[in-house]
């Protein structure tokens, strides 16, 4: 594209602060070569970062280089039209052979997803779980791929856990005008240890989300137009609304059963 060399660096775990964590970071000044710089674990727990985010935060940040040095632009925006570069780039290197409705979608495409798609999402997650972990022996639905990284019966008992919270989220949410949402981001490793998820049985986990989501699903199909905008307010990500988090449930089921699956098959 004649585009200028750009300098990558690769870096150990994410900064963080109260905003979340940082994946990615683009920088171009005058008189100095263009940086990308990546970081390939994660904040809190030092989990090596899936591949699919990674190769996603590199085409982020390229997409940053294209807009400034290529199409000289003031600004980089954050547009629908840079996310959908980014993804095009994404699935002509990581060509998918699952259903296209089945492709790794991010945050962001999941939410300009319609409704339906993202239910449907949320509705197949119980088959998809139980199917994956259908037949498979105690030790190998026990074992972590590495010192840092989930087995998959916890991957199974953390959707199984997260789906109660969620639950009680949308209750406050329906029940209150504008509730304070919290969250700490250490309370899933904390729930594995404390609840002994590896002592846990993967079967009985499945069954128990599949009931939690059942009972969710439920919810959902109840609930007016108006109830759908109903919001909280998260201390950094400001209002929340039920439709925000069922996109955020549908990006999270799809990320866990991709984390199941490389877990099964002793990969981080």
């Amino acid at each position: 594209m004649g585009l200028p060399a750009v300098r990558v660096e690769v870096l150990a775990a994410r900064p963080h602060s109260h905003w979340g964590e940082l994946h990615g970071l683009y920088t171009h000044e005058r008189g100095r070569q263009p940086k990308i710089q990546l970081w390939m674990r994660t904040a809190k727990q030092k989990r090596v970062v899936a591949f699919r985010t990674y190769l996603r935060t590199l085409l982020h940040e390229i997409g940053h280089h294209v807009d400034y040095t290529g199409l000289r632009l003031a600004e980089s925006y954050h547009t629908q039209g840079f996310y959908k570069r980014e993804s095009s780039l994404f699935h002509q290197l990581v060509p998918d052979d699952r259903e296209g409705s089945d492709a790794m979608l991010t945050m962001e495409e999941w939410a300009k997803q319609p409704l339906e798609a993202r239910m449907k999402r949320l509705t197949r997650t119980a088959d998809d779980l139980a199917g994956a972990i259908r037949g498979r022996d105690d030790a190998i639905l026990s074992r972590r791929p590495d010192g840092k990284n989930w087995a998959a019966k916890e991957v199974v008992c953390h959707l199984r856990d997260i789906e109660e919270m969620f639950m009680g989220r949308f209750g406050m949410i329906l029940a209150m005008d504008d509730p304070k949402l919290a969250f700490d981001p250490t309370t899933p490793d904390r729930w594995a240890e404390e609840r002994q998820y590896l002592k846990n049985d993967a079967q009985q986990a499945a069954g128990a989300f599949r009931r939690r989501r059942d009972e969710s699903l439920a919810l959902l199909k109840t609930l007016t137009p108006e109830q759908w905008k109903r919001a909280g307010v998260h201390a950094t990500r400001g209002p929340v609304s039920i439709g925000d988090f069922v996109t955020l449930m549908a990006w999270h089921d799809e990320n866990h059963l991709e984390q199941l699956k490389r877990a099964l098959d002793g990969k981080p």
